[in-house]
């Protein structure tokens, strides 16, 4: 699927701009269109890629990532909006969160503060508690794949690889 171009409307939203263009999935800022107020929270859409070459994981991670993101809730997960029909674009509104990826933390040119380690890994210890709570096993936590927030929280991205412990394995 070719990448969606600024303005383009997509089911009730327009597209602002490309966040980021991953291999699985671009990333887009959107808004509501047609004047609807807006949920009082950014948003952004994922759109799964979908060429020649790409493999079904793509969209049964889609699949996994709409089950999941609809049932879980909490200040470590991105707030689920909208989804687009499998059939015509596939495609996930949710929050978009401020922050930066622990990726951001670990390619600093200082090694972090031992007591900034101990802030982040209590973080994502706390994240991933808050999902376990709720039956959800993440099975991807990576620096790329945990934002933290300004206010120090961790949200976990993705879930695309996810499992729930009263859900349908699809994968």
């Amino acid at each position: 699927m070719k990448r969606l171009e600024p303005g383009t409307e997509i089911d009730g939203f327009v597209v602002q701009s490309l966040v980021h263009a991953g291999g699985m999935a671009h990333l887009y800022r959107v808004a509501y269109a047609n004047g609807r107020p807006d949920p009082g929270f950014p948003m952004v859409m994922k759109v799964p890629r979908m060429e020649g070459g790409d493999g079904a994981e793509n969209i049964v991670g889609f699949e996994v990532e709409l089950m999941l993101l609809q049932s879980v809730t909490g200040p470590h997960v991105p707030r689920f909006v909208a989804a687009g029909d499998l059939s015509r674009l596939p495609y996930l509104v949710m929050e978009y969160i401020e922050g930066k990826t622990l990726d951001h933390w670990l390619e600093q040119p200082e090694p972090l503060a031992p007591m900034a380690i101990a802030q982040l890994g209590a973080a994502v210890a706390k994240a991933a508690h808050s999902l376990h709570k709720q039956n959800v096993c993440h099975l991807d936590i990576k620096p790329a794949n945990v934002l933290i927030r300004p206010n120090g929280n961790a949200v976990f991205l993705d879930f695309g690889l996810s499992c729930h412990a009263h859900f349908p394995d699809l994968l």
